[in-house]
């Protein structure tokens, strides 16, 4: 049985003084903020729920916004090793307008492991379950790396499922298919990303832990990303920041080329986690303010 609970009487803290409970506070509206200055406030108290699938996973995720908004919910996949907590300023801009849901995917952030081999074809089942139990109708997908992979065949398993799928920093190149490589240029991203971000980012892969990175890192090298968006029928949107060494511009080109309703989109100046440093622009992509 599916079921959903609301911590609606425990809205997220930003007050705590632990260094990894206050980084989970950052999608609480003023921590988001001081992250991201001039992002508006948004009308609703970030709210945390735990959905229990089947017996078989558990998805905690934050929800922010008006539940009621008109329009699609837009639904933000994270990507390997971290949670939903590097989505602050993005999430924050969207909360504005808009019903925006953060899950964790099983094994990462707040959510708990899996008693499988994760991989990325188990990862969308397990967000098609959870999109499902939040009786969502067609709601934009917007993944970024890894989660820009659990998007991508979550829409070739449930065509129609989801209104659009907006794939940020996607990953892996085909070019650059081995843990060497994707290392280097990950290496070579987090040289000029923020302090903030970076932060972000290595305290949950603290969280995650070697072993269970390790176990989705062979997977997600091994998922032909351009294969899987070549069988989705539904509108893709590849997104990559200028200077992103992980998703190279003649990659993201190779994925639009090879979805049947695929576009490709830059955001000038941006590295990796665009979503990030550039809210503003990716979230007028999300949206469809856009061309």
């Amino acid at each position: 049985m599916t079921g959903l609970r609301t911590a609606a009487d425990e809205p997220v803290d930003s007050t705590g003084t632990d260094a990894l409970e206050r980084a989970d506070a950052l999608l609480a509206g003023d921590d988001a903020r001081a992250l991201h200055r001039g992002a508006p406030r948004v009308s609703t108290t970030p709210r945390r729920t735990t959905v229990t699938l089947g017996g078989a996973a558990e998805v905690v995720a934050t929800e922010l916004g008006d539940p009621d908004a008109p329009g699609p919910t837009l639904v933000l996949v994270h990507g390997i090793g971290v949670s939903g907590r590097y989505f602050a300023p993005l999430a924050d801009l969207l909360g504005g307008e808009h019903r925006v849901l953060i899950p964790d995917l099983p094994g990462f952030g707040r959510s708990p492991r899996l008693n499988q081999r994760p991989s990325v074809e188990s990862m969308a089942v397990t967000l098609r379950d959870y999109l499902r139990a939040a009786d969502l109708d067609r709601p934009v997908l917007v993944g970024h790396s890894m989660g820009a992979q659990v998007v991508v065949e979550a829409m070739r398993q449930a065509p129609g499922a989801a209104g659009r799928g907006v794939c940020i920093g996607t990953v892996i190149d085909s070019a650059a298919r081995n843990p060497v490589r994707q290392a280097l240029r990950l290496a070579r991203d987090g040289l000029h990303e923020p302090v903030r971000a970076n932060a972000i980012i290595t305290s949950d892969y603290l969280r995650a832990g070697p072993r269970w990175y390790t176990a989705m890192l062979r997977p997600m090298l091994g998922y032909a990303t351009e294969d899987a968006a070549a069988q989705v029928t539904d509108e893709l949107l590849f997104v990559r920041g200028e200077k992103d060494p992980i998703c190279t511009r003649r990659w993201q080109d190779e994925l639009a080329a090879a979805a049947p309703r695929g576009r490709s989109a830059e955001i000038a100046g941006a590295g990796h986690v665009a979503m990030y440093t550039h809210p503003e622009a990716v979230a007028e992509l999300c949206t469809g303010e856009a061309p």
